[in-house]
C-alpha cells in the first residue's frame, strides 16, 4: 500500500498535529481506497499490549545503584545523573526511531510478506505433496510393524507378565 492510502480519523481537534495529546489514547486509521477493510485502532498509550518487550523496561535504579552510604555521591550529582540518564535514553531512542523506524518497518513488512508468501505458496503445498506421496510408505511401514514387530512385543509382554515381585521387610 502507498503511504497516502490511510487517513487519520480522530476525534481530537489536534488530528493533524505532530504529537498526540496524552488524553487521546487511541487513533483510528482506516484505508482510504478499500471499502471492505475495517479501520485499525492504534493505542498511543499502551504500545505493548501483549507485553512482549517487558525485558526492555530498564530504569536508572536497575543500572546504577549506590548500595552503601559510604559510597554515595553528592545528592546533586545523583539527581543530575538520573536526569541525564533518563533524558539521554529517551531522546536517543526517539532520534534513532525517527531515522530508522520507517525503513525498519518497510524491511520487516517485506520480511513477513515473504514469510507469508513462502508459507502459503511453497511450504504448505510441499508438505501436503510430501504427505500424500508418503501415504503408501506409511501404510507399508504400518503393515510391516504389525506383521513382524507387534507379535514380538506381545510375546515379550506375555513372558514378563508372569513375573511377580514380592517385597519383604526384615
Amino acid at each position: 500500500m502507498q503511504e497516502d492510502e490511510f487517513e487519520d480519523v480522530t476525534d481530537s481537534p489536534r488530528a493533524g498535529a505532530r504529537e498526540p495529546e496524552v488524553s487521546q489514547s487511541q487513533v483510528e486509521v482506516k484505508p482510504k481506497k478499500a471499502a471492505n477493510q475495517e479501520a485499525v485502532v492504534i493505542d498511543l498509550v499502551n504500545r505493548d499490549p501483549d507485553l512482549i518487550n517487558q525485558h526492555l523496561k530498564v530504569q536508572f535504579e536497575d543500572i546504577i545503584a549506590e548500595p552503601d552510604p559510604t559510597v554515595f555521591s553528592f545528592d546533586n550529582v545523583w539527581t543530575c545523573s538520573f536526569k541525564v540518564f533518563t533524558s539521554t535514553k529517551l531522546w536517543c531512542y526517539r532520534i534513532i526511531s525517527l531515522i530508522c523506524a520507517i525503513p525498519a518497518a518497510i524491511c520487516w513488512g517485506i520480511e513477513f510478506a515473504m514469510l507469508s508468501f513462502c508459507t502459503i505458496w511453497c511450504w504448505q503445498p510441499s508438505l501436503k505433496a510430501f504427505d500424500i506421496s508418503l501415504w503408501y510408505t506409511r501404510r507399508i511401514y504400518e503393515i510391516l510393524l504389525k506383521v513382524f514387530v507387534e507379535p514380538c512385543f506381545h510375546a515379550f509382554g506375555k513372558c514378563l507378565s508372569h513375573i511377580v515381585v514380592t517385597v519383604r521387610r526384615e
